[in-house]
């Protein structure tokens, strides 16, 4: 039912660019003990060099309702891109959080992407992105779901970066995500509700120090096989932790549909997680 909410309620966003050239894509998430989430994403192409991408996020943490930190918590968020050139774009982005199982936030970044050049040999279609900003959160609950004396505020500064080229008959990317500076020291115990990791579907929960991925894939006319593994570390943990991911694209009259498993921390039992996802992406 809350999927199905979720996915009216992104309609009801985007209807009014229905009619617009552009690119309409859902991701939809399940795992382990009720664990869903959906991420919808428009992409409206105005044809005077701006993109306009509204989207909406929400994961289910559990639909066991005495489980702790259970409950939907949603994302919104909206960017603004102007392309300068055929190599240059700048950005603007923000997202917000509303308040949802004892938490709430809002971020923004800005940020460019450089198309150098196309060697049209080996190396073809490199690019450059380079993103930083802020988001601003509020905690009251700590990471067992036991409310806070008082709310915990804080404020993370971070830089983004990501490359990526066609290598031969691959297609490969790598991103790197660095928190540069904390406004308080990250308290043992508490927590924050989304995280994201790059080139992984699923949220996961906590401050993140850092964060790096690479990402590998196969196109081919109808079906792309692909796999991609990130490491990152939070904030107050002592070692790093591990994701990997794999799946397949098919790409059938202008509509792509994937499917793929990922799973956390594979080599430590007794904190593994496995998720599965299936995506649809539409060109208008």
């Amino acid at each position: 039912m809350q999927l199905k909410t979720a996915f009216l309620s992104f309609i009801l966003l985007i209807c009014p660019c229905a009619l617009c050239y552009g690119q309409l894509s859902f991701l939809g998430v399940n795992g382990e003990r009720g664990y869903s989430a959906m991420r919808g994403v428009y992409v409206w192409d105005l044809d005077s060099n701006w993109l306009l991408v509204p989207s909406y996020e929400f994961y289910r943490m559990s639909d066991n309702r005495e489980v702790e930190k259970t409950g939907s918590t949603s994302r919104y968020g909206g960017r603004a891109a102007y392309d300068m050139s055929d190599n240059w774009r700048l950005y603007a982005q923000g997202f917000w959080q509303p308040s949802a199982v004892g938490y709430e936030a809002v971020s923004y970044y800005t940020g460019a992407v450089w198309r150098p050049f196309d060697l049209r040999g080996i190396i073809k279609d490199p690019f450059v992105q380079l993103q930083v900003g802020q988001a601003r959160y509020h905690t009251w609950m700590d990471s067992r779901g036991i409310a806070l004396p008082e709310v915990y505020k804080q404020v993370e500064t971070n830089l983004y970066a990501e490359a990526g080229a066609e290598v031969g008959s691959w297609e490969l990317k790598t991103a790197w995500h660095k928190v540069l500076q904390y406004s308080n020291r990250v308290r043992p115990g508490v927590s924050f509700s989304w995280a994201d990791i790059p080139f992984m579907t699923a949220v996961v929960q906590g401050f993140l120090r850092d964060a790096w991925a690479l990402r590998a894939s196969y196109p081919a006319r109808v079906i792309t096989p692909y796999a991609a593994v990130a490491r990152y570390q939070y904030a107050e943990a002592n070692s790093p932790a591990v994701a990997v991911g794999a799946g397949l694209k098919i790409t059938w009259e202008g509509t792509t549909f994937s499917g793929g498993v990922e799973v956390f921390e594979p080599r430590r039992e007794d904190s593994r997680r496995t998720f599965f996802s299936v995506s649809a992406e539409v060109d208008f």
